[in-house]
């Protein structure tokens, strides 16, 4: 009886266990590759051509009968071959990357494994049959060796039978789809680089055809690149456009296929090292690489699953291996995709000036190649900004350090200052150019929100009066308190110039979340002096406070009890003689002739315009305004949406020249899909 060298029982139980569906497979791919080795001995140059794969999966509803046959036209099992069969851990095939493990995989797998094969010798035909299992005393068993006579083809057919573990048998595939993505991907090397014979894989009545499914998913073969790395030594790239198809059960769209002995043993996404999206003549593939060299076939594993190198390993090697591909391989591609991206950060760099601090070219050296957008350029620059503001300041302390101890100003000193300044008003520059820019924007929006109303005539929603108050101020949140909203959270200087840097407010807040023995009502919008809401310890009493009322543009009707002025009359009752809570907790009073200035944003239309009539006219023409009457001191003004917004770009006006922006030019057209007729109409 032949036996097989070695504790064959141990060292099948110390193999991995399968955790995915591409660990379950290595066994049926190592009879694969078998068959492919078998196929090349035979046919040599014409292996491709002349070889013949079959691979048949039956009975796959059932762990216990699930069976994969692998038959090939090779050289089949003489002597010498099956005596490397016979010996575990055989170097027999170590030139082309063979382990000896193969066949102890399938050992691990399955229950029972049939071989059946024909060979040729001393000009004899041959045909060997034997069992392989754990079950018997020793693995090899039923052996039969017998002369055939006349003619037959030589070749091998391996039957597996019977899942063995659970592990197995719950991540063996049963679709398909599945089987062809894992054939596919796993091959993927061997057909791309043209060293496999004709496979046909049969599932349930269907078929896939390799190398046929494989090359459907080809778009363009590349030039193949030789270059000697001076960590890994001489590797070579070949470069593959294939279908976004290819990619589709993969991480990410662009891979690279890191080769050992003509087999897939890793692949790596290289979306973020190449940075291009999609390339190919339509634009719409995606490439993949097979990298293949002596440092590889050394350093794949027994089981080739895995490579025997780290990660900080495969991520320079594939590094290498996309700067390589980048340079030769898709060379147009990425330098189109290098023009797109500095289109992208000048549009960046023009929105947010600030990040303006190196010429644009330098920019871009310092974001990753896969960052094309505003986001990504912002989370790569923002790190170099605060080095090279505190570079600057740096530079301005060492200039002011040498006026506080040379004796006199030297002309390097002269020269350093001039740069210094000359740096600081860039740096201010940008940063106004920002905040420019910021208030360009709010104020469009607003324009085009009251554009859009003017369009709808009147038919809208009733929450875009917390819409427009939104813009101007967050709502539901008092300014002077530090755990809810920052200082600069608001937008009031659309409102007053002087309220920019306003901390202290209140909006849409309950009275009692910022006065004292308050009550549950909300006020629109109360302001009051900063200097109180500081904790200086000021005794003076609160002398000015600022109130605002924020109806819906276009409104033309209101409730039968409403008349203008009686709910600002109402917030003032109950303000007066009141004390407001300090963000430090102190308590400031209101004093007793304290003045309010009070406002109504909302269009003279309808009701308004009737309760208005007898009113001041301000002096644009477009607002009303009265003197508060009887005890209380102050003016109550009705400021139109429009005129808010004319007088909020008569205001920016300067800062926009000089920036060299302008206002679009109508709000309404931004909403490119309403109808153009009611649109000038609403004009």
């Amino acid at each position: 009886m032949t036996q097989l060298i070695g504790d064959v029982a141990n060292r099948v139980l110390r193999l991995p266990k399968p955790s995915n569906t591409a660990d379950a497979l290595q066994p049926v791919f190592e009879a694969v590759s078998n068959g492919m080795h078998a196929i090349q001995d035979k046919f040599r140059d014409k292996a491709q051509s002349a070889g013949s794969l079959q691979v048949l999966f039956e009975d796959i509803r059932n762990s216990a009968t699930y069976q994969v046959i692998v038959t090939d036209n090779g050289i089949g099992l003489d002597d010498e071959r099956f005596n490397a069969f016979c010996t575990t851990d055989t170097a027999f095939k170590i030139a082309r990357g063979g382990k000896g493990v193969g066949r102890l995989l399938w050992l691990d797998a399955f229950s029972m494994i049939h071989v059946n094969s024909i060979f040729e010798e001393g000009g004899r035909l041959y045909r060997r049959t034997f069992d392989f299992s754990l079950s018997g005393v020793e693995p090899i068993f039923n052996e039969e060796l017998s002369e055939i006579s006349g003619r037959a083809e030589t070749g091998t057919a391996i039957t597996l039978t019977g899942l063995r573990s659970n592990s197995y048998a719950t991540a063996m595939p049963v679709q398909f789809a599945v089987i062809q993505k894992h054939f596919a991907s796993h091959f993927l090397a061997d057909f791309l680089l043209g060293k496999a014979p004709a496979m046909t894989v049969s599932f349930e009545d269907r078929d896939a055809s390799f190398p046929q499914a494989v090359n459907d998913l080809l778009v363009e073969k590349r030039e193949s690149v030789d270059f000697t790395s001076n960590t890994f030594g001489d590797l070579t790239l070949d470069g593959y456009i294939m279908k976004k198809e290819a990619s589709s059960d993969l991480d990410g769209s662009h891979q690279m296929h890191l080769v050992s002995s003509g087999r897939t043993v890793q692949t790596r996404k290289i979306d973020g090292l190449l940075g291009v999206k999609k390339i190919g003549p339509d634009n719409d593939s995606v490439l993949h690489c097979c990298v293949t060299g002596p440092f590889l076939d050394e350093r794949v594993n027994q089981e080739r699953t895995q490579f025997n190198f780290g990660e900080d390993v495969a991520a320079d090697l594939t590094k290498e291996c996309v700067d390589q591909a980048k340079a030769n391989i898709v060379v147009e591609e990425v330098s189109s995709y290098e023009d797109y991206r500095i289109g992208r950060l000048d549009d960046f760099v023009e929105y947010y000036p600030s990040f303006g601090f190196e010429d644009t070219p330098s920019l871009l050296k310092r974001t990753p190649v896969s960052a094309d957008n505003h986001e990504a350029f912002a989370k790569a620059l923002i790190p170099h900004k605060i080095r090279a503001d505190k570079d600057r300041r740096e530079q301005v302390q060492a200039v002011l350090d040498r006026l506080m101890t040379d004796e006199g100003i030297q002309p390097d000193l002269s020269e350093e200052i001039r740069k210094v300044a000359a740096a600081a008003s860039a740096d201010e520059n940008r940063q106004l150019m920002e905040y420019v820019i910021r208030r360009k924007f709010i104020i469009e929006i607003l324009d085009a929100l009251l554009g859009k109303v003017r369009v709808l005539s009147g038919k809208f929603d009733t929450h875009l009066e917390g819409t427009f108050h939104q813009l101007i101020c967050p709502m539901r949140v008092v300014g002077n308190d530090p755990y809810r909203t920052a200082p600069a959270s608001h937008d009031l200087w659309l409102l007053d110039e002087r309220l920019a840097p306003a901390k202290y407010f209140a909006s849409d807040a309950r009275i009692e979340d910022f006065m004292v023995d308050g009550d549950k009502d909300r006020v629109d919008l109360m302001i009051w002096d900063k200097v109180h809401g500081l904790g200086l310890g000021h005794d003076d009493k609160l002398s000015r406070v600022l109130l605002v009322e924020f109806k819906k543009p276009e409104r033309t009707g209101y409730s039968g009890n409403y008349v203008l002025g009686r709910q600002m009359n109402r917030y003032i009752e109950k303000l007066k003689n009141r004390e407001v809570r300090s963000h430090t907790g102190t308590i400031v009073e209101l004093s007793e002739d304290v003045v309010f200035h009070c406002y109504v944003v909302a269009d003279i239309v309808g009701d308004l315009e009737a309760d208005t009539r007898n009113w001041n006219r301000s002096p644009s023409g477009r607002g009303r305004f009265q003197y508060l009457q009887g005890d209380d001191k102050g003016t109550i003004e009705v400021v139109e949406w429009k005129e808010l917004v004319r007088d909020a770009k008569v205001r920016n006006q300067n800062f926009l020249e000089a920036a060299r922006l302008s206002f679009t030019q109508k709000g309404d057209r931004l909403f490119a899909g309403d109808n153009t007729d009611q649109t000038e109409a609403a004009e």
